[in-house]
């Protein structure tokens, strides 16, 4: 469906290539044509005349002073330069008289092309160097052949320009394209792939490294950021080459040119133009990246953080090229061309709107305060629900900036404003998405008062929350995948949201394991047996992230059953509770241990496991405190596969978790069923907790290596899924790293994380 419909805006672009009102120019949109009728237009128009006051280069250009459409020597020399010209050409009659009424009184009414013939043919051909213009005259040839190249050279470059914009945009998305093809020949034929020592050379040393040494989800010194990936760095690069070599290529200089005062000039404008249409093209590619429910997460397969991490570099790029732009034009003239652009140049800008140079300047100011200020981590971490509400005021003022600039200056004529209406459609597209999640999955309790509402209860141990929410339809829910939740109730602001990994889900047909009646599991609540309603008021606004992947160390105690749920759908989150909502759901559950509340949910986003999952002989998952919320999504995963006697699966699952408290160990194995039950299906746990005493240390590398070169012969394929504080994951991608191509084991990575 997403794929489809990011193909369709696609179409549609192209459709519109020949459609010649939407397309951008030179792809289906012409300008300046006839020629030959703007020829003789710029060949007149900046001469001085009878009814002009005395003209001044910085004179807004269409304003009073140009009095074309009342001056009759303007008008008959006008008429009778274009019926000669475009007779010559075999442009036909019509066609010459449509363009004379669009040009002839600058946007006012003048009577046809007949009627301003002069009755006598002139006699007196202008200079080439003419100022004014007294009376009906020829005009001057060399002059005219000058203003016909210039305004040919004019036109080729802003379709160049275009073009460049589409290549990049073009490239962009086909290369998503063939991650996603890529993605399903791997999917349909897993064992056509590289010979394997070709695709270990690209593992060790493309596609798992951290991009220098093995910092990666730790946060880059100084807290300024993360370090990508080296894949993603490569791709990152990549893109910053093409941008650059799209500004680089294709300048040439006319001489003469009768619309530039230097040829130094003519180059700025040219560059500065290159880069405003880039960055037009460019915010285009920005909200295509950004949102949540943009196609690109389907179609190519990333992660949500590598999808937002290239959002980030395509906004940085948009921001340096926009900033360049109006320096360039800051520096070197003024919204009326002053010291850049002759007055013949004027009639390129005719009954324009001086303001589009403020809503251009306004729109950069924006971008670049909102990449270079307000998009700083420690912001985005420490206190989100303001980055994002600065994040969406400013690309509202940066898309209204943008779109009044080109609107206001070409009049819709260039077809600049394309890259705004893609940028639209996907901004739409993701904020339609997200409330047909969200109908979909709470409609039943907002109109079905018999639907059950959604369970909370402290876990063992007291310090964690377990939120259990019922959708109204059962959803392809799977491991990986997290949820946007809302407590309406419970904050003032009723829109604000904060993403959980998905913990389990429970479809009707799933059985459930029995437990003991004793057992303080929110399993053992029912829709028909409801706990107590929670007191809702709250005044706090919470600011925490999805989960909190802090490094804190862990604990062992022995896992209980889990209770039985009805057979409802549901999915389970543990949630930390931290600052503002999360804090206020734990305090007044301390007194009722178990509630129920009203609660929003939205999604499920992220990719379901990849062939790398279901393909694997042996499962390596490694956790770290909270992160271990994603690692039983995967757990119920293989559970299920085994149950339903898959047979493209794994046959094996190591478990191994360190937290530091003893309290989410408690909370955790609750939730996690019998050990001896999930022995003798292939499962095994350690838990090691790192908060007593001196807490035992973990050696990651020394895990994985033990797992992967241990026993087992050539051809096994293991799956090392991490998710946990950014140097346990950092340390099990390094691990991993270091023993792929090793004994002919073939190793993968899937690592859960969530980067702010």
């Amino acid at each position: 469906m997403f794929s489809k419909s990011l193909l369709l805006v696609f179409v549609l672009f192209a459709s519109s290539i020949n459609a010649g009102d939407i397309g951008v120019v030179g792809l289906g949109r012409t300008i300046f044509q006839p020629l030959c009728c703007y020829a003789c237009l710029s060949s007149f128009w900046s001469l001085q005349l009878s009814c002009t006051e005395a003209q001044r280069e910085t004179q807004d250009r269409g304003s009073d002073p140009f009095c074309h459409s009342t001056n009759t020597a303007y008008l008959s020399s006008l008429a009778y330069c274009m019926q000669v010209k475009c007779g010559a050409d075999n442009v036909s009659s019509s066609e010459t008289e449509q363009c004379w009424a669009r040009v002839a009184g600058d946007g006012v009414s003048v009577g046809s092309l007949e009627s301003n013939l002069p009755s006598i043919v002139p006699t007196v051909t202008l200079p080439y160097d003419a100022g004014a213009l007294d009376q009906t005259s020829l005009v001057n040839e060399q002059y005219y052949e000058d203003s016909r190249k210039t305004i040919q050279g004019y036109v080729k470059q802003e379709s160049a320009h275009a073009l460049y914009g589409t290549i990049l945009v073009a490239v962009v998305i086909g290369f998503c394209f063939c991650l996603g093809l890529h993605r399903l020949i791997n999917y349909a034929l897993p064992h056509r792939c590289l010979p394997r020592p070709i695709s270990s050379f690209f593992s060790k040393y493309i596609y798992l490294p951290a991009l220098v040494g093995s910092m990666h989800l730790r946060k880059f010194p100084g807290n300024i950021g993360y370090v990508p990936s080296r894949t993603l760095t490569l791709l990152v690069l990549c893109y910053i080459a093409l941008n650059a070599v799209l500004c680089a290529i294709n300048y040439p200089t006319l001489t003469p040119d009768t619309w530039y005062i230097s040829s130094k000039k003519q180059h700025t404008s040219l560059i500065a133009d290159r880069l405003g249409v880039l960055c037009y093209a460019n915010i285009a590619l920005t909200i295509m990246f950004s949102g949540r429910n943009t196609p690109l997460l389907w179609i190519t397969g990333c992660s949500r953080s590598d999808i937002i991490t290239f959002h980030r570099w395509v906004a940085r790029v948009t921001a340096i090229e926009g900033v360049v732009h109006v320096v360039l034009y800051w520096n070197g003239t003024n919204s009326s061309g002053y010291n850049m652009f002759t007055l013949a140049a004027g009639i390129h800008t005719v009954n324009y709107n001086p303001s589009y140079w403020t809503w251009g300047i306004i729109a950069v100011i924006a971008m670049g305060f909102m990449v270079a200020v307000f998009s700083m981590l420690p912001l985005r971490t420490k206190a989100y629900e303001i980055f994002l509400f600065i994040h969406i005021a400013f690309a509202i003022t940066i898309l209204v900036g943008l779109w009044y600039h080109v609107v206001w200056r070409y009049h819709k004529a260039y077809g600049y404003e394309v890259w705004l209406y893609i940028a639209f459609a996907f901004w739409g597209f993701d904020r339609i998405s997200r409330s047909l999640r969200m109908i979909l999955l709470n409609w039943k309790s907002w109109i079905l008062p018999s639907h059950p509402s959604a369970i909370l209860e402290l876990l063992p141990g007291d310090d964690f929350i377990k939120v259990t929410v019922f959708p109204s339809l059962i959803w392809n829910f799977s491991a990986g995948q997290h949820c946007y939740l809302y407590f309406p109730t419970l904050t003032t602001n009723p829109f604000q949201s904060h993403p959980f990994s998905v913990a389990s889900w429970k479809n009707c047909s799933t059985p459930q394991p029995q437990t003991s009646a004793n057992e303080t599991s929110s399993s053992s609540l029912t829709p028909e047996n409801p706990p107590p309603a929670l007191p809702l008021h709250s005044t706090h606004n919470s600011t925490e992230p999805i989960i909190e992947l802090q490094d804190i160390p862990l604990t062992t105690t022995p896992p209980n059953r889990t209770s039985s749920l009805p057979p409802k759908p549901s999915i389970s989150f543990i949630l930390r509770p931290e600052h503002g909502v999360t804090r206020n759901l734990h305090t007044r559950l301390l007194k009722s241990r178990k509630a129920k509340t009203a609660v929003i949910i939205e999604g499920p986003y992220g990719s379901a496991p990849s062939t790398k999952f279901r393909n694997a002989d042996t499962i390596l998952a490694i956790a770290g405190g909270i992160g271990i919320t994603s690692i039983l999504g995967y757990l119920q995963l293989y559970l299920s596969e085994l149950e339903k006697g898959s047979k493209r699966r794994p046959s094996r699952f190591i478990l191994f978790w360190t937290a530091r408290e003893e309290s989410l160990i408690a909370a955790v194995s609750s939730q996690m069923g019998d050990v001896e039950e999930l022995n003798a299906k292939g499962v095994e746990v350690r838990v090691v907790c790192t908060g007593i005493g001196d807490g035992e240390r973990v050696d990651v590398q020394e895990l994985v290596r033990g797992e992967v070169l241990g026993e087992g012969g050539e051809g096994r394929k293991v799956c090392v899924v991490s998710c946990g504080p950014g140097a346990l994951a950092d340390g099990a991608r390094k691990s991993v790293v270091g023993v792929v191509g090793k004994k002919g084991v073939s190793v993968d990575l899937i690592e859960e994380a969530f980067c702010w």
